[in-house]
């Protein structure tokens, strides 16, 4: 039961309130960051030194060394004070939906308020991701089973996807799934500056009143998803290698 947040109401509960807003929102960041790092980091690889190279390397060293609350705060202040004063059409600086207004609580309004939150997250995650899969993929594509394979005349596409790709990703799928434990946990700092009724904003608010079994709730929930990541992970090795 919890000991202040919700006096008397069983923990669950409140997680229930908030699990399907951080599902979304880690959820959206998550999917975004893959389908952008995936790609980008096996064509940096393939274009090794190119012009394009040099600008993902130098796009990955900025959002890893992004403080990510620091970047939150520019983000609200550029596109929703800023635009606003400056009559351009503007984000909302926080919440899940609007409390009052036109549309409010609509699909397009939940969209809106989305989008400055998972900019924010997945931009680390992209800038990880990418730079992990060009390592990766650059020490298969050295490997002399790829060598091989170019040297029967198999297409360059088929080198790259098939016999380099599959090798390279099994690194990066014990990466990408243990953000599963993130997916439901939320981002404690992300939700905290966007005031995003999530799970992470409540275990924030759980230290901060001292309601302890809130706070156990949220680990016990945590440690339970990394050891099913960690069954996952050795599933998919199988899949991939």
């Amino acid at each position: 039961l919890s000991w202040a947040l919700a006096r008397g109401q069983p923990v669950i509960n409140l997680f229930k309130g908030r699990l399907g807003n951080t599902i979304l929102l880690m959820g959206s960041s998550t999917l975004l960051a893959i389908l952008v790092a995936v790609p980008v980091g096996i064509y940096s690889a393939v274009k090794q030194y190119s012009k394009l190279d040099y600008t993902v390397t130098t796009f990955t060293f900025f959002g890893i060394a992004m403080p990510v609350f620091w970047f939150g705060l520019l983000l609200i202040i550029l596109f929703s004070y800023k635009f606003r004063e400056w009559g351009f059409p503007y984000l909302p600086p926080g919440d899940v939906v609007s409390l009052r207004g036109p549309g409010a609580g609509s699909f397009i309004d939940r969209v809106k308020h989305l989008i400055l939150p998972t900019v924010v997250l997945s931009l680390l995650q992209m800038a990880s991701w990418t730079r992990f899969t060009r390592s990766s993929m650059l020490e298969v594509l050295r490997q002399d089973y790829v060598r091989t394979a170019r040297a029967k005349g198999l297409i360059e596409r088929i080198v790259i996807a098939k016999h380099a790709l599959r090798n390279a990703l099994i690194p990066l799928v014990t990466i990408i799934v243990f953000s599963i434990a993130g997916i439901f946990s939320g981002a404690i700092m992300t939700e905290s500056i966007f005031n995003w009724k999530g799970v992470g904003r409540l275990y924030y608010e759980g230290l901060l009143r001292d309601d302890w079994p809130v706070t156990m709730a949220y680990l016990f929930i945590q440690a339970t998803l990394v050891v099913v990541a960690s069954i996952v992970i050795d599933f998919l090795y199988t899949v991939v290698d």
